[in-house]
């Protein structure tokens, strides 16, 4: 059995190795030993505790760097303290609401300081008066320069310390910060890295272009890099969003055997990287090329393999999986070198009867196509459960809910919905599925969160992020997300317009202000005539009702000839 290791302890091993990060940006690279990462990460700590800081403080990261992120983050986690991630801001232009949403945050959690940037801190700084727990914003640009003597006595940290809390994206409404443990942490990064897993070596080389407040790129390339002393490529997200090939330049390059990204990313090099820029390209050395944090599409995959097989892609290097944050990362993972695994269900009979049947070539109904997530990892369980929580069969489509030592201990400072997510030691993950074979399908969410792009927004959200608009009746907002069969989950806005605002003009307003507030591209944008938004009689917009009749198609425009929308 593996032994459990806190994060100070596994970046003091990782140090006495040869390995280390490379960081990518704007075409140079940055090549830091973790030995030189341990350092940087003890000054932070020194700096930290010699401002006060101790354990049961939190410091609240936002940072979009990956080094300044990691070195702050390892720093605080040396000193005791816990580390919370939350997403920068996507960009400046409505920075005030930015801030406005985030000091609720702040407040919710408590913080005690603010680790940010240089060009942030003074915005953060103004947030003290209305954060009373808030006693320090701190630049991430000159906390690592500050090399005071050792405060102290260094703290003692145990496994069953919080090793780091994430907030979900955009969580303004009702924060939701998910708490790691250094036992849950370790649980779960030796599963998925041993031989049900990864089966990563030291001789292995990650790559990746995900951001650090995604848990898939903190835990599953960074943090997981350094438990198991392999070296690891971080490239900026702009970077593969701008030229999605030059993630995979960096692979080629870099020689990187294993990489994870959501869906939309392979979708999203399909689509855009030219012909022309397969020259020069050996994807061979690519024996790991996981995939999960959204909905996994059958056809994306078999797109990538055909149009990148002829430079060295193997179509059994996928490794399809399934996981959130209340698990630390991941649960399920596919066989490896299998590739996907891939079931066409009867619509039929998934939607009435609720049950996985197989449809068969010559069925004339319906069909829709599943990929499986693989197996539990490694010491953890997985069940399918009905409305009353009670186990299901196999086939049958429940929620999926998880046990074993990668389940969170709660949300911080929120007993009431840990209480509801986590009941007799199993997470309740508002996610729908099925088991075949032991195999986990992923079907749906019970919730309603959105996840675009591998980012899970809550639609709450994004209806107050635009409630405010000039043009907008208040209250008239409704948000959700849809699947297109065969395609990634698309976000959607049902607007009731006041009437003073031209259509057009509203329509980008309310896509600029999501932008500017999320970073997220909506997909449609309707504006409806008065009574569409329906609610409840609490006065609650009736959100899936709205996504029904969308999905109907019966929802009618505001006028005609003029609906707002783009395909």
């Amino acid at each position: 059995m593996a032994r459990t290791r806190t994060l100070p302890e596994a970046l003091a091993e990782a140090a006495q190795s040869q390995a280390g990060y490379i960081f990518v940006a704007s075409g140079r690279e940055t090549r830091r030993s973790y030995t030189e990462i341990y350092e940087s990460s003890r000054r932070v700590s020194r700096a930290l505790r010699a401002l006060g800081l101790g354990p049961g403080d939190l410091v609240a990261l936002v940072v979009g760097d990956a080094e300044q992120f990691l070195t702050t983050l390892f720093g605080a986690s040396v000193a005791g303290v816990i580390p919370a991630s939350l997403y920068p801001p996507a960009t400046t232009s409505d920075l005030p609401r930015y801030l406005a949403a985030t000091a609720g945050i702040l407040r919710s959690c408590g913080a005690r300081a603010v680790v940010t940037t240089a060009g942030l801190q003074p915005h953060f700084d103004a947030l003290r008066s209305s954060c009373r727990d808030l006693s320090f914003v701190l630049a991430c640009e000159t906390l690592e320069a500050l090399d005071v003597p050792e405060p102290g006595p260094q703290p003692a940290v145990s496994a069953d310390d919080t090793a780091f809390v994430q907030f979900t994206s955009g969580s303004t409404s009702v924060p939701k910060g998910v708490v790691v443990t250094h036992r849950n942490l370790s649980a779960n990064i030796e599963a998925f890295s041993g031989p049900a897993g990864v089966g990563s070596s030291t001789s292995d080389r990650a790559v990746s272009w995900l951001p650090m407040y995604h848990d898939m790129g903190l835990v599953g390339m960074a943090i997981g890099a350094v438990y198991g002393r392999l070296s690891a490529v971080l490239l900026t997200p702009q970077a593969f969003v701008k030229r999605p090939v030059e993630w995979l330049r960096a692979i080629s390059r870099y020689r990187g055997t294993v990489s994870f990204a959501p869906n939309f990313a392979y979708d999203l090099a399909v689509r855009r990287v030219k012909e022309t820029d397969l020259e020069g390209l050996d994807l061979s050395c690519w024996r790991v090329a996981g995939c999960g944090a959204e909905p996994i599409h059958a056809p994306t995959l078999a797109a990538f393999a055909e149009k990148f097989g002829p430079v060295g892609f193997r179509e059994t290097s996928f490794l399809p999986s399934y996981g959130l944050a209340e698990h630390v990362l991941a649960a399920t993972f596919s066989p490896r070198g299998r590739g996907a695994r891939v079931e066409r269900l009867s619509c039929d009979d998934l939607t009435g009867q609720r049950v996985a049947t197989s449809a068969t070539n010559g069925s004339t109904g319906e069909h829709v196509t599943v990929v499986s997530c693989g197996l539990p990892l490694p010491g953890h369980e997985i069940r399918i459960t009905d409305e009353q929580g009670r186990p299901l069969p196999e086939r049958a489509i429940g929620e999926i809910t998880l046990a074993g030592p990668s389940v969170t201990p709660g949300y911080y400072r929120d007993e009431e919905l840990t209480a509801r997510t986590i009941r007799d030691g199993w997470l309740h993950t508002g996610d729908v599925g099925y088991l075949a074979n032991g195999e986990l399908f992923v079907c749906g969410r019970v919730k309603d969160i959105i996840i675009i792009n591998g980012r899970k927004y809550h639609p709450q959200d994004l209806e107050w992020g635009i409630d405010d608009l000039a043009g907008i009746r208040r209250g008239r907002v409704v948000a959700f997300g849809t699947v297109d069969r065969g395609r990634a989950d698309r976000a959607v806005i049902v607007v009731e317009p006041s009437g003073t605002v031209p259509a057009d003009v509203l329509t980008d307003a309310i896509r600029r202000r999501i932008v500017d507030l999320y970073g997220l591209l909506v997909d449609d944008v309707l504006l409806v005539p008065r009574g569409t938004v329906a609610r409840t009689t609490r006065g609650k917009v009736r959100r899936a009702a709205t996504k029904m009749r969308y999905e109907r198609g019966e929802i009618e425009v505001a006028a005609a000839g003029q609906t707002g929308l783009y395909a």
